[in-house]
């Protein structure tokens, strides 16, 4: 029996650490879906990204959600700008389209930056707040 004393130990404190936090509105949250090179559509990673950032909001309906579209400069500056645009019109509408009300959705792209690696540059952040 002594033997067997460490191994339930043990695994009990593994189960213990895998515990999901609890969620307090206290919590501001903020995901980050990344996109391929010229690209505005959902993948499967970003699906599960707003999926998760939907859960997190519809927890707490007095928050607001904020998305905000990035671009890297690759030329055109009003086709970078677009692209920004499009990339966070994507994300704000598969929010609402998952029952988050479309009033507590702000959605902003932003200007296309250089000082982040082409792969940071091509994102949206949603923060839940």
């Amino acid at each position: 029996m002594r033997r067997f004393l460490p191994i339930v130990f043990g695994s009990l404190m593994l189960a213990a650490c895998s515990q999901t936090p609890t969620l307090t509105p206290n919590n501001d949250r903020t995901y980050v879906v990344f996109f391929p090179f010229a690209s505005s559509e959902l993948d499967d990673a970003a699906m599960t990204t707003i999926d998760q950032a939907v859960r997190y909001a519809k927890s707490f309906p007095d928050k607001q959600v904020y998305v905000e579209g990035y671009a890297a400069v690759y030329g055109d500056l009003s086709l970078d700008e677009m692209m920004a645009a499009q990339r966070t019109q994507a994300v704000a509408q598969e929010i609402v389209a998952e029952g988050v009300d479309k009033s507590r959705v702000h959605d902003a792209p932003q200007q296309p930056e250089n000082r982040r690696s082409q792969v940071a540059a091509r994102r949206v952040e949603i923060e839940v707040k």
